[in-house]
């Protein structure tokens, strides 16, 4: 489909597969997933054209059902309670339908501002502040060596083989300053909320290079044990550090 043209093939099926099953879709990991959270404001355009289907300039309650069909024909149909929690989440103003600058913020995680609209020519430029310019993309790419990422990701490619132990030292974290951990935590905690949920820990190898692939349900849910000292269902600053450092 139109909007499958704008993402790797590998990381879009595994998208996909991750909320094959009714009720398992999450917008937030959906779009980390495929990689259209990295896409440039241009291509979250045209996936926004594609998607309103009736060229209102709108992406109403009906086309949000059928989105995972703009990926791949043969995907499913959201379910009812999943259409109206996404709308939900996209719809920042309460009309009951999103536009443009909220699907591109409901995409990327950041704010967003249309800049100029020219609806004679359906062009919509829209400039995209990232969250603090998303740390340069990601906090450890400029601190790791690119050698050893690529060692430590090799060795858990395969899904039941991540160790979080293993890969931080083989990758070089555990070896970085606070300072550091501080930022790559920053990016890992997508929404801002202070914490790293089971949702974002599951993208966890996709932090350190776009199209890697998603933890399996039981490896997140080890990941998460193992680093949940006080027993909450999510990760602290401080629990991340002492994760990395341990």
């Amino acid at each position: 489909m139109a909007c499958a043209g704008v993402v790797d093939a590998a990381a879009l099926k595994a998208a996909l597969d991750g909320c094959a099953a009714a009720e398992s879709f999450n917008h937030k990991t959906f779009f980390k997933a495929c990689g259209m959270s990295s896409k440039s404001a241009e291509e979250v355009k045209k996936a926004f054209l594609i998607i309103d289907q009736d060229n209102s300039g709108f992406i109403e309650e009906e086309e949000l059902t059928l989105f995972l069909q703009n990926f791949s024909a043969s995907a499913r149909a959201l379910t009812d309670k999943e259409t109206k929690a996404f709308l939900a989440a996209g719809d920042s103003d309460g009309d009951g339908k999103i536009g443009i600058e909220e699907f591109a913020m409901l995409v990327t995680g950041n704010t967003g501002k249309i800049t100029a609209v020219d609806s004679s020519l359906g062009r919509i430029i829209c400039t995209l502040h990232s969250k603090e310019t998303r740390e340069i993309e990601m906090a450890v790419a400029g601190v790791l060596k690119d050698a050893e990422v690529a060692a430590a990701l090799d060795g858990c490619k395969e899904p039941g083989t991540f160790d979080h132990k293993k890969f931080l030292k083989a990758c070089g974290m555990s070896g970085q300053s606070a300072e550091e951990i501080k930022k790559a935590f920053k990016i890992i905690d997508q929404d801002n909320s202070g914490f790293i949920e089971e949702e974002e820990l599951k993208l966890f190898l996709q932090n350190f290079k776009a199209g890697a692939r998603a933890l399996t349900d039981a490896e997140t849910k080890t990941f998460l044990k193992a680093v949940d000292t006080d027993g909450d269902g999510k990760i602290g600053a401080d629990e991340f550090a002492a994760m990395v450092k341990a």
